[in-house]
Parts: structure tokens; sequence; C-alpha cells
């Protein structure tokens, strides 16, 4: 699409979810194999309370969301060979996911080619039955989760411990070994991902591509009520159910074994932010950061990449080493810094270019019939109109 064309709260949801995505993701590194962290306890509890309540998980449920949107958006403005694209669009994503796994082994590129494939099987829905069942996977995720919880996963946790030293060694050969082999274990044997987490995702871009169909995001201004009431009751939920949840655990209630609260707080958290973005967004608060989350969200598969080549580079062994080692704080502004980087390079990129590099060469080795690109001249990227 042109930039004329875009919805531009969509390319503003999706540069905060990258933002939520890379501090989560640059964290991880700040833990050592044993799960300790350095720095001030008080400093770190912070970061930690943050990244635990507002970050974890809820910048991946929105790209799910905002994925099944985009899927929408490509079916409804195709008009040749739309399934087609679609299919071969998914293959090339899986491509560039295994390459993604060498460099981070918390790839999740992997979950979209899959789960996209799945999703052609839906997508000619109605918004209606898409919304129905949408909200019929939300009501499973207490008992799903709690049901696979319940199942040892001790042998895969086994399997991970004996690959660990693998992810300090500086040899490339034995990072991309314990990448490759890492994600298989936690991403793919691993129940509570390869069940719940891809029942989680699905059900996100059932819930996007309704909101697509029926034309969400269009006169914004209109629905302001809307999002009041989305933000006022998602947040009640969010507080009632952490509540019930904290009183639950203190006192060892037994229900816990058979209904988990946990993939519901990260839906109320998630709508709560991402409404009250809107909201601010229909009140013309926050001009300045949202268009700077728009150029990121314009370019979200290359920004995505880009973040983890960079944590190859500086964190993993075969890179500079820094894993663990510094302080926890480190990693946190170290995400920020990251992001703020991109979003000069994506507001440079864009202004000759339609869309990012890594997004124009998976639309090229998409289209039917296409040939491979040459990458070389800068020129032959797609230029704005």
């Amino acid at each position: 699409m042109q930039t004329t064309q875009r919805v531009e709260i969509i390319d503003v949801l999706r540069g905060w979810a990258l933002f939520v995505v890379v501090i989560s993701n640059y964290l991880y590194f700040g833990y050592s194999p044993e799960g300790k962290i350095n720095g001030n306890e008080i400093v770190n509890t912070f970061i930690e309370t943050l990244e635990t309540y507002l970050f974890s998980a809820k910048g991946w449920t929105l790209l799910f969301v905002l994925f099944g949107f985009g899927f929408g958006v490509i079916y409804e403005k195709r008009q040749q060979n739309t399934h087609i694209f679609l299919f071969r669009r998914m293959l090339v994503l899986s491509v560039f996911a295994l390459f993604n796994s060498i460099l981070f082994d918390g790839d999740i590129l992997r979950d979209y080619a899959f789960l996209g494939l799945l999703f052609l099987f839906f997508i000619h829905l109605s918004a209606k039955k898409l919304m129905l069942t949408a909200s019929i996977m939300f009501l499973i995720f207490p008992f799903l989760t709690a049901k696979i919880n319940t199942i040892d996963g001790s042998h895969i946790n086994a399997l991970a411990e004996a690959i660990a030293p693998l992810r300090g060694s500086s040899q490339w050969l034995d990072v991309f070994k314990y990448n490759l082999l890492s994600s298989y274990y936690y991403e793919v044997l691993s129940l509570p991902y390869s069940v719940t987490a891809h029942f989680v995702m699905f059900a996100c871009m059932l819930f996007g591509l309704a909101l697509q169909k029926s034309h969400f995001f269009v006169n914004l201004p209109e629905k302001k009520k809307l999002f009041q009431k989305v933000l006022i009751s998602s947040l009640t939920l969010t507080l009632v159910m952490w509540g019930i949840f904290i009183l639950s655990a203190a006192l060892q209630w037994s229900y816990l074994k058979y209904f988990s609260f946990h993939y519901w707080l990260v839906i109320a958290t998630m709508l709560f932010t991402a409404s009250g973005i809107v909201l601010l967004y229909i009140n013309n608060k926050g001009k300045a950061l949202f268009k700077a989350f728009s150029h990121v969200g314009k370019m979200t598969f290359t920004n995505y990449i880009v973040q983890n080549i960079i944590s190859f580079i500086v964190f993993q062994g075969a890179g500079l080493r820094v894993f663990h080692h510094l302080p926890f704080y480190f990693y946190f502004v170290f995400a920020i810094v990251v992001y703020c980087l991109q979003t000069a390079f994506s507001y440079w990129w864009l202004q000759s270019h339609t869309y990012g590099p890594f997004e124009w060469l998976w639309r090229k080795l998409s289209a039917t019939g296409a040939k491979t690109p040459q990458l070389l001249p800068i020129r032959i990227f797609v230029r704005k109109r």
C-alpha cells in the first residue's frame, strides 16, 4: 500500500508493539543461565515489575492481532491469485525464520509462517464468524494453559541444559547450533509454547482479521466512546484478575490447577495499552511520539530482524559477549537506544522508499512468477509516489 492508503494508527500500534518486543528480548540477555541478574536491587525490581505487568507477551500478542489485520488488507486489496500470493508469502517467511533462528533462539517468524498457512482456511469467513471463533478460543485459554502446565517437561529442560555451554562459545557455529536447538526445544517440543502459545497466537490473528473485515479502524473519532469503554473495562478486568490471582496463590486455592489467568491477563493488559494509545491518538496527544512509532511500524519486519542481528553481535558469545555480565538496567536502556536509532533510520529510509528493504524482498520473493531480485543497486527499491 502507498503511504496515502495506509491506516496510520495500525502503523503506530505496530511501532509500539515492536518497542515492547525489543525491551523484552534484550532483557532476556540480562539473565544468567541460573536466572540471576546484576545491579541495584531496587532498580532491578522496578524493571522486572515493568516487564512483568506491562511488557511481557503484550507485544507479540498485539503483533499477531495486527498480522491478522494485515492478512485481511492483502486479501481485500489484491485482485488476482490472492491465495497463491499469501501461500508463497508464508513459505518465504519460513526461510527468513530459519535465518532469524540462527541469530536468536526466541524467533517468532516461524510461528507467523506456520499459522499463516493455517490461516488461509479461515480468511474467507465473515467478521461475525471470526469474532465468534476468536471469542470461544479466548474462553478456552485458562483451561488449556492449566492443563498443559501439568504435563512434565523436565526432559526438555534436560536437553536444553546439555547445550547451554554452546551459548557462551566464541565460535559462530556453536552459537548458531545453540540458537537452533534451543529454539527447537523450547518452541517446538515444549507444549506450553507449541500448543498453548500457538493457540493464543491464532486467536489473536482471527481477532485482527475480524477487526479488518468490520472496518473497525475507519472513522476513529466517531468511536471515541467505544475505546473509552474498552480502556476502562480492560483496566478493571486486569486489576480484578490480578487481585484474584494473588489472593488465590496466597491461600493456595486448588482451582489454579485447572484454571490459569495468565493469558487472560496478557490479553486484557494488551487491550488496555492499545486502546489507551488509540484514545491519545484520537485526541491528538503525543503527535511526535506516535509519528515516531508509525515510522518504525511501517518497517516492522526490517526493524525486527535488525534488532536480532544487533543482539547477536552485542550479546552472544561469538560477538562482543555482553551477556548477563552488566547491570540489568543496561539491557533495558540499550533496547531503548536501539529503538531510537531505528526510529531515525526508518524516518530517513521512508523519505525515499515506500517500505523497508526486508519488506521489499519479502514482497518480491512472494510474487507469483517472481524472479530472484538483484539486491545491489539501491535504486531498485520501490520509491515513494
